[in-house]
């Protein structure tokens, strides 16, 4: 699938190392939106930088679409409206945690790691804290089972769903990449 035009906004930009890596090998012009500025770095090159909450900016007129660790940070509500409005017809990149209890070491597991059921959804509730990889004004997140997170793309008007494997660990579980298309 290639973007009508070679332009990428990352949310949730963080550190930018996406941003820097999609303009510097593959020419896009990048647009890296994040709330804060501590983990941005000094030389951004060509990378656009913009202070903002991603649960307000709007995805549109970008070629690309990229959610990488993000969704992840953000409640419900919250992961529905950002995705709606990310699906204006381009290709959307999401990486993002999803609950395999399976891929959860016995050491590893928390209280939090509980499922649960809410809005018609089942994952779990993560405690966000205040730091500066979690999230801006909410004290916990939702991370979504596998089957749960289809779900939430189909509702917020994705057609497509690719999942790319392999599934792989993080400190807390499961992580994957997905390609949506509207």
């Amino acid at each position: 699938m290639r973007p009508h035009q070679k332009t990428l906004v990352d949310l949730g930009a963080g550190h930018c190392k996406f941003s820097l890596l999609a303009a510097r090998r593959l020419g896009y012009t990048v647009t890296a939106v994040d709330g804060r500025r501590e983990r941005v770095p000094a030389e951004l090159g060509s990378v656009r930088f913009v202070q903002a909450d991603v649960r307000e900016f709007d995805p549109c007129g970008f070629g690309v679409v990229a959610i990488l660790g993000l969704l992840y940070h953000l409640e419900i509500v919250d992961q529905e409206r950002l995705l709606r409005r990310s699906a204006n017809g381009v290709p959307v990149i999401v990486e993002t945690q999803v609950h395999v209890p399976e891929m959860i070491s016995p050491e590893s597991a928390r209280p939090w790691h509980v499922p649960v059921e809410r809005d018609g959804y089942q994952g779990v509730i993560f405690p966000e804290n205040n730091n500066p990889m979690a999230s801006i004004g909410n004290a916990t997140s939702f991370w979504h089972t596998e089957a749960s997170i289809i779900r939430l793309f189909a509702r917020s008007g994705f057609r497509r769903v690719v999942l790319i494997d392999p599934l792989f660990s993080s400190a807390y579980g499961a992580r994957r990449f997905y390609l949506l298309t509207s």
